[in-house]
Order: structure tokens, then sequence, then C-alpha cells
């Protein structure tokens, strides 16, 4: 039956329909599949644009928010306490106008001034002096170098953080008066980086930041002892002053080992 027939059959059985009504309108084909495509066009760009709006931006990588902790910890002054084995220490940092100090449990206490450190054992009434920079360990793999400068130089130490791989955030983190997100990390063993016997040493650790992007937690420790150091920060904001120890007090090194040309003997 075609389409003639039907319409023919449907006018009688409908006699009585109000007039301009028409129950089987021709069908338009070829404007409809036109209608079609752009309409599909604009579901399929909804669909992106919604998509869009709700997946969440980029979060930035583990790497790159301990990185930025760093940062922002050498931004501020702050208090720290380390324990290393059966050793304790506890000091203040300044690292804008480069100061700080490190007292030790049995007396020894360290002075941060500048390029310059003061060290007087417990006991002592003479400092030592010398560079804070320490050739060994600016030449040291950052594993070596970190686990070394934790208890020795704290804010030296955040800054091996930067080498890190394999950094990942493994959950939240809290202490007194914060909160946020811990990682955990490694340094690469590389041969030859164990400074006294040759062998070779990576390192593993965990770091703390708190909600403001600062370090509130360290741990390290060489791979093939687990024995962690651990410091954590506190008091960010706190007064730091630190001067260095009279001159008649100091044992100047040889001028070379302070960095200084050495001197010419004269004829």
């Amino acid at each position: 039956m075609n389409e003639h027939e039907i319409r023919t059959l449907l006018t009688k059985a409908t006699e009585d329909r109000p007039a301009g009504i028409d129950l089987m309108p021709a069908l338009p084909r070829r404007r409809l599949a036109r209608v079609l495509v752009p309409l599909a066009a604009l579901g399929a760009a909804a669909t992106v644009a919604a998509v869009a709006v709700v997946l969440p931006a980029t979060q930035s990588t583990a790497q790159a928010q301990v990185v930025a902790a760093v940062e922002n910890t050498s931004q501020e002054s702050y208090r720290i306490h380390t324990t290393a084995g059966e050793r304790e220490f506890d000091g203040a940092f300044d690292p804008v106008r480069r100061v700080g100090v490190i007292t030790r449990t049995d007396g020894t206490e360290t002075r941060f001034v500048g390029d310059l450190v003061y060290v007087r054992e417990s006991g002592e009434t003479t400092w030592m002096v010398s560079p804070r920079s320490d050739a060994e360990l600016e030449q040291a793999p950052p594993a070596v170098a970190l686990v070394k400068l934790a208890p020795l130089d704290p804010q030296a130490a955040l800054q091996r953080l930067r080498s890190a791989t394999d950094v990942r955030e493994s959950g939240t983190a809290s202490g007194q008066g914060w909160t946020g997100k811990r990682f955990t990390f490694s340094l690469e063993a590389t041969a030859g980086t164990d400074l006294k016997a040759g062998a070779s040493v990576g390192a593993t650790g965990v770091v703390d930041v708190d909600d403001q992007g600062r370090v509130r937690h360290l741990e390290v420790a060489f791979s093939d002892t687990g024995h962690p150091t651990v410091t954590d920060f506190s008091d960010f904001g706190t007064q730091v002053s630190v001067t260095a120890p009279p001159a008649d007090q100091v044992q100047q090194p040889p001028a070379e080992k302070l960095g200084q040309p050495k001197a010419k003997p004269t004829s």
C-alpha cells in the first residue's frame, strides 16, 4: 500500500476531523537530514564543553610540590629539632639574612653567619671558623650530602631535595598546629658515593609539607642502614639573632681554606 492509498483510508475514517488538520503530512526527508547533521555536531560540542567543565585542572606533580616547599621554606625564619641516632640538635635559621645557630645536646654550638660557620666544641672556649660550603659535600652525590647535611646545616640539606627522584604523595600529614601532605622520595645511588668506603649508597626519605606549602618534617636515611635522621621545622617567622664570636676567641684557619688566595712570599 502506497502513501496515496493510506491517505485515502485515513480521510474516509476521519471525515469529521476539523478543517486544516493533516494526519499524515509529507515528510521533508532531505531537509530533515540536513538539520540532523548540525544538531549532531552541536551535541558533540556540548559534550566536550561539559567534560571540560567537569574535569579538574591538571595537578602539580609531587616532585614540583616538594621543590616549591623548599623554596617557600627558604623565605621564612624557623626553628628546628633534629634527631640523628643518639644525638639531638636544636636550632634556628633565617635563610633570608643567612644566619643560624645549632646547639647539640652535649653543648657543641654551631653559628652560621653569611658564608662562614663557627663551631665551638663542648667544653672549649675557642671557636673554629670555616667556609659554610663544604667542598667535600659540594662534590658528593645528593644522597650522601643530604644525609650528612641534615643535622649540620638543615637549610643546605633542604636544597638537596631538589635532586630527589621517585617523589610520590603518600597521604595526609599533621603536627602541632598544622596539617598537610606527606611525600616519599629516593635519591639514586651512584658508584663511589660513599665518601669513606667507596661503595654505592642511595637514600630514601619522607617529607611533610603543610597547607601553606612549607616543609614541616624531613626524614632521610641511607638505603643500606635504614637509620633515619629526622628534622622537624616549626615557629615560622620567629626572630633569629646570631652574631659572629669575638675575634679573639676565633682560631683562624689558613687563608686558602677560607677561599682566599694564598699570600705570595715577599722577596
